[in-house]
């Protein structure tokens, strides 16, 4: 996946993509490693922002507050990697604001950023990457917010098991780009928000969700596909606005306007789902709760 814009603008299902001719140009390699051992910290904030190439990141083993590699091309990108003692911030990346445009940003780049971050902290996550590749295993931190937004890009992000604390919000905005978001009633989030551009998505709510507890998620969708993954013993309320969108109304009941899982009918139920769609399809799948992830 090729594209010569770094941040295509993401807006209610519209994508912006500022072309330019491509040029061959030098390249020179270089690689930076950093980490820092646990010293009593008692929050940590993670930001970052990576143009190009392979992005991952995943809980650290040991008592690492953080570990990252970042190999990246000098010729045009300038290196983000330091942490800020006072206010227990971690900035990684590279800096692409002086980026000639005629240089083509690609998912194929060998350039990449690999990220452990410690369990035992409580964490609060920024991540921004555009023409990348991303595997981001969430599961076993201490989240307390994080806020993932992609360009044009192929993503997974993982609750592998569950959120070590309770999380405020969880939110995805997604440009042009597939993306597979797996386990969030792992995530303990009592709110989840979605926007997608154009292209698809899967939204998997397989987890160990916490008895009694109540999650609303809201999703705006331009253009594309929509596959939502329930568990069946879930209770799920379901919103809808939709314009030019297919839906079948698998496993639900119509009650008003809204609708119904069975697991919510004599129950509170546990996920509230509104979903604002202009083109495209939204599918459901449900899924026993062992088959999660």
């Amino acid at each position: 996946m090729r594209a010569t814009h770094l941040f295509p603008l993401v807006a209610l299902g519209v994508l912006t993509l500022v072309g330019a001719p491509n040029v061959s140009t030098a390249q020179s390699w270089h690689t930076k490693s950093l980490s820092r051992q646990y010293r009593g910290e008692r929050h940590l904030t993670v930001s970052v922002e990576f143009a190009s190439g392979s992005f991952t990141l995943q809980p650290t083993e040991g008592s690492a507050l953080y570990r990252a590699e970042l190999r990246y091309d000098e010729e045009h990108f300038d290196p983000v990697a330091r942490y800020e003692t006072a206010s227990q911030e971690l900035h990684l990346g590279v800096d692409a604001d002086e980026i000639d445009r005629d240089f083509e940003l690609s998912d194929e780049s060998p350039q990449y950023l690999h990220v452990e971050l410690s369990p035992a902290v409580p964490t609060e996550l920024d991540l921004e990457f555009g023409i990348a590749k991303a595997q981001i295993d969430l599961g076993g931190l201490s989240l307390r917010r994080a806020a993932v937004k992609t360009g044009a890009s192929e993503s997974v992000v993982a609750f592998s098991v569950p959120n070590r604390v309770a999380c405020d919000k969880f939110s995805v905005a997604v440009g042009a780009a597939e993306i597979l978001v797996e386990g969030l009633g792992n995530a303990r989030c009592g709110e989840i928000t979605v926007v997608g551009g154009a292209g698809a998505m899967t939204l998997d709510f397989t987890g160990a969700w916490q008895q009694e507890a109540m999650t609303r998620a809201v999703l705006t969708v331009g253009l594309g596909t929509v596959t939502l993954r329930l568990p069946e013993n879930l209770g799920v309320a379901l919103d809808l606005d939709r314009l030019f969108v297919g839906f079948e109304a698998n496993g639900f009941t119509k009650r008003g306007d809204r609708f119904v899982s069975a697991h919510a009918e004599d129950a509170e139920p546990a996920l509230f789902l509104h979903i604002r769609a202009a083109l495209g399809e939204i599918r459901v799948e449900w899924v026993s709760p062992e088959s999660g992830t």
